[in-house]
């Protein structure tokens, strides 16, 4: 019955409900370390609160756009879909307009936003990914966080470049993925 929990636990760790930092030495024996201060892990954890309120609360934004925000050690990344350049503009603007961070990457494209039925695919290869990723001998998964948007796979963390590299090269054979966009800092 011990196996339950520690599969449930996991779980909610891929799908990124509970903080990495907080299920150090968990009775399943896992160890689990993140490179960021507890107050960066609440500051990214706001400021994506924030701006992706912002974004839900711009009538335009929500209107005719599907974008998003995910942070990591106060870079924030934008994804998503608008349907034309001044849309895309205003949720940069947005972003940037949030004091806590401190690099913006725009990733939203020119298009039409994509369906619930491509989001969802996209989270089940998010899901795949990091599953591949913390299994991987010799990869510490837990420095990294995965998105993906419309089959594009972003990874962010801090990370040396070795380790870098082996998540890059990982991801990529993933089936569903068709680019990996590698947006790391690294630790030298």
């Amino acid at each position: 019955m011990k196996k339950i929990p520690i599969i449930l636990l996991m779980i909610l760790i891929l799908q990124g409900c509970i903080p990495a930092a907080f299920v150090a030495g968990t009775a399943a024996g896992v160890v689990i370390y993140d490179h960021r201060s507890t107050k960066t892990i609440v500051d990214d954890r706001d400021i994506t609160f924030q701006v992706q309120h912002k974004f839900d609360s711009d009538q335009d934004l929500h209107d005719r756009a599907h974008v998003s925000v995910a942070t990591f050690n106060h870079i924030a990344l934008l994804l998503g879909q608008a349907p034309d350049a001044g849309l895309r503009s205003k949720a940069e603007a947005i972003a940037k307009s949030n004091s806590k961070v401190k690099i913006v990457h725009n990733e939203i494209t020119i298009e039409k936003p994509i369906s619930d039925m491509d989001r969802a695919n996209d989270a089940w290869i998010t899901t795949k990914v990091k599953t591949v990723l913390a299994t991987t001998v010799g990869l510490s998964s837990s420095n990294l966080k995965v998105i993906t948007e419309n089959k594009v796979v972003y990874l962010m963390g801090l990370t040396t470049r070795t380790q870098a590299k082996l998540a890059a090269d990982k991801t990529r054979t993933v089936a569903g993925v068709e680019k990996v966009v590698k947006l790391f800092e690294y630790l030298s």
